[in-house]
């Protein structure tokens, strides 16, 4: 009954791509995403991608020749993301699904000659984050059973499987939507890491040679081939990207360690 009330109320919303805005650079536009599945047989599967497609701010979905995204077993499993299931379009082919698309990218447990490279959903959201600017761009999923059809992926562009266990590497379908999604998603956010100025090389020199002549005097290097020690020490401070402050405390603790040790000479 909930089923054809809302389908009777249903208008298909084709939805434009958000052009670039100049703030974006270098950040996924969410907005030129579409989450295709094919051939979907499970209400509770689809429910449970409109959730996942929610939590991870991707709001398109179409459905290709599938079960009804209207269903109550797909509200249940929506779960607040009833409005995607509400706006999703259904079609009867995946060339009419994809057809005002830029890019298509197809998932698949399988390799082979036709779909290589197949690449990571991390590798693949680095190639497509400038195409989402002005593209619309399509995730297209297979049935929870056989997956893509070799003539389906032969009209998508790009290939991405999830890595995943070799003993059973079939994910569920609402399962590798969120994992698609997770990562389509950290790639539209801001960068969290805050600037960093890092300790000029002359500072961090110095530092180096107080650090070795210090060490040489407590006996933690070899006097006769001190540079082997200091070569492993040098290259694991110069990875840790440090700053003036954490510089100048390393100076402070050689310092500390050369005033003990000539205070203890003074007792001696």
């Amino acid at each position: 009954m909930l089923e054809s009330k809302l389908r009777q109320k249903k208008t298909i919303v084709k939805v434009p791509v958000r052009r670039y805005n100049g703030c974006m650079k270098g950040k996924m536009n969410r907005d030129a995403l579409s989450i295709v599945l094919v051939r979907p047989k499970f209400h509770e599967n689809v429910g449970s991608i409109a959730r996942a497609m929610k939590n991870m701010g991707v709001h398109r979905l179409v459905i290709v020749d599938g079960c009804s995204p209207l269903h109550p077993d797909a509200y249940k499993l929506a779960s607040g993301a009833e409005e995607i299931l509400e706006r999703a379009e259904e079609v009867m082919t995946l060339q009419e699904a994809i057809s005002e698309m830029g890019r298509v990218v197809g998932m698949t447990s399988r390799g082979g000659r036709d779909r290589d490279p197949l690449l990571s959903p991390e590798v693949l959201v680095k190639q497509i984050v400038s195409l989402s600017y002005h593209n619309s761009i399509g995730m297209v999923f297979g049935s929870e059973k056989d997956g893509l059809t070799t003539e389906e992926l032969s009209l998508c562009h790009l290939y991405v499987r999830i890595p995943s266990s070799e003993e059973f590497p079939s994910l569920n379908v609402a399962q590798a939507v969120m994992v698609v999604c997770y990562e389509l998603f950290k790639a539209s956010q801001p960068v969290s890491e805050r600037p960093v100025q890092l300790v000029k090389a002359g500072h961090l020199e110095r530092m180096f040679e107080h650090m070795e002549a210090t060490l040489l005097k407590i006996g933690f290097l070899n006097p006769d081939n001190p540079k082997r020690v200091m070569r492993v020490l040098r290259s694991l401070y110069g990875r840790s990207r440090m700053d003036e402050r954490e510089v100048q405390i390393l100076q402070g603790i050689w310092s500390q360690i050369d005033w003990y040790l000539r205070m203890k000479s003074k007792e001696g």
